[in-house]
């Protein structure tokens, strides 16, 4: 947002004058956990404050629970200097409190990297909580192991933008709010990844919804707007109970178990929506799925277009009995363009891949050791003698080095029968284009190779080429990762016993 850049260019040129510098009646605050600012801890600095002030957070490790009740933008020094590397960690320290609670009108919190009291998922406590608040904005926030990422309750008008949200009962969360705008954020690997409970005209854009439990679930909510959003790899990418009114439209629905299940609700409209899962849709109320011109694309529809016009021919019926139907269906468009550029560049990075030049390192890895790798090669080889555990990953990326030590104790277990390895997605862009990563840490265990393509070892017990069935992202359990190793040498062992 423009205004927002202002903001910040304003606050860095205040910061560089001095410590506490006032400007036109408002303060700017530091706050150092090593002593070298004005506080010591961001609670103090609210408590010192007012309306108006910045407190500018500087980085370290801050262990504690903040309630803002003052108009403040607290902003983390990384944001300013565009550091994505040295991140400010802020850890709740009582239980089923939130970390943040804000029930004053007008707060900004801006890149913060936040988690929960001792990783606690029980739904109880909330990253950033706004309670019966206005005109706030969160950005560029990273929320991990909260029952609830962020909690708007009886709010509006709020801004949510780009923030990442992960392993949490819930991702973002509404209720009774209305005209709040979340654009850009990643919600991923949450029981719901966003949740409107009795809600109303808010805006949900580009944002992404990966691998949780419920893509987007609205209950009892109303008038919301959904657009260009990518929902994909959940169980139910969008799920509606009793919601009504609410216009879906231009939304990526991919590899989903079910991509809309509409229970209840009636009069919400759907068009120009892509539709690519196991089961497509599936209404049990009275809604529109296409506008007057133009509906939805859905792979699994036959139709022919013989008039050329880039609409079905024949209908796509949903449910004959509600009279659920797509009479515009779209034929392979935009879908086609784009699944045909995805398969481009992804055989152009197995050939980049495979072309590169190296000499083979004929010596296996040594054991119990993690291996960052550089070609396609180095796994094929360490393939033959066992299952390779595989993480994506980034030196930047602070999922990722929450997840090193991880990493290292599972080389350190299980270097007698498996291969830990690591590639560098900054260094190494062929292999995160040939793999399909679209979020970090990305872990999987391949198990072989069939007619050139490789197995993967799914959480379930199963195997599949498809790595996005396989595929687990962000910060996971270590038994969770141990789970999957154990698969697949049981996998390894029933297939040599054969």
């Amino acid at each position: 947002m423009k205004g927002s850049s202002i903001q910040i260019i304003s606050i860095f040129f205040v910061f560089m004058l001095g410590p506490a510098v006032t400007q036109a009646g408002a303060a700017v605050i530091i706050v150092d956990d090593s002593g070298g600012g004005n506080c010591s801890s961001i609670q103090e600095a609210v408590d010192n404050a007012q309306d108006g002030d910045t407190i500018l957070v500087s980085p370290g490790v801050y262990q504690e629970n903040i309630k803002v009740d003052k108009e403040l933008t607290i902003i983390s020094h990384s944001t300013l200097a565009e550091d994505r590397t040295n991140r400010i960690l802020i850890i709740g320290t009582v239980p089923n409190n939130d970390v943040f609670y804000v029930n004053s009108n007008s707060v900004t919190i801006d890149g913060f990297y936040i988690l929960g009291y001792q990783s606690g998922t029980d739904g109880s406590e909330a990253g950033i909580h706004l309670e019966g608040v206005q005109d706030c904005s969160l950005s560029n926030n990273t929320l991990v192991f909260n029952g609830q990422g962020i909690l708007l309750n009886d709010s509006q008008g709020n801004y949510l933008d780009s923030n990442l949200v992960n392993l949490g009962d819930c991702g973002i969360a509404l209720g009774d709010s209305e005209d709040n705008i979340l654009s850009n954020n990643i919600v991923v690997t949450n029981k719901q990844g966003i949740s409107l409970h009795n809600s109303v005209n808010n805006t949900l854009v580009k944002n992404i919804a990966d691998s949780n439990t419920i893509g987007v679930f609205l209950g009892m909510s109303h008038g919301n707007k959904l657009a260009y959003n990518h929902i994909l790899t959940n169980e139910y990418g969008i799920s509606g109970q009793a919601a009504g009114h609410n216009t879906l439209v231009d939304n990526s629905l991919y590899l989903n178990g079910i991509g809309v299940y509409l229970n209840e609700s009636s009069d919400n409209t759907l068009y120009r929506n892509e539709f690519i899962n196991l089961l497509n849709a599936v209404d049990k109320g009275n809604n529109f799925w296409n506008s007057s011109s133009e509906g939805n694309f859905w792979n699994d529809h036959t139709g022919k277009d013989t008039d050329g016009n880039g609409i079905a021919d024949t209908p796509y019926l949903i449910n004959r009995a509600t009279g659920s139907i797509d009479y515009m269906p779209e034929v392979n468009e935009t879908l086609s363009s784009n699944n045909s550029e995805n398969t481009t560049k992804r055989m152009s990075a197995l050939i980049a891949l495979l072309n590169k030049g190296y000499s083979i390192n004929p010596r296996n890895p040594e054991k119990g050791t993690v291996v960052e790798i550089t070609r396609l090669e180095q796994i094929n080889t360490s393939l033959q003698e066992g299952p390779v555990f595989l993480r994506i990953g980034a030196e930047w990326c602070p999922l990722c080095r929450a997840m090193s030590s991880t990493v290292t104790e599972l080389a350190s277990e299980y270097g007698e029968k498996a291969t830990i390895m690591l590639i560098d997605a900054d260094r190494n862009p062929d292999f995160k284009s040939y793999f399909g990563v679209g979020h970090i840490p990305d872990f999987s265990v391949i198990v072989g190779i069939e007619n050139g393509e490789y197995v993967y070892m799914k959480s379930d017990g199963n195997v599949s080429k498809d790595i996005d069935q396989a595929r687990l992202v962000g910060i996971m359990d270590k038994e969770v990762l141990e789970k999957v190793l154990d698969l697949a040498l049981l996998h390894e062992r029933q297939e040599k016993s054969r």
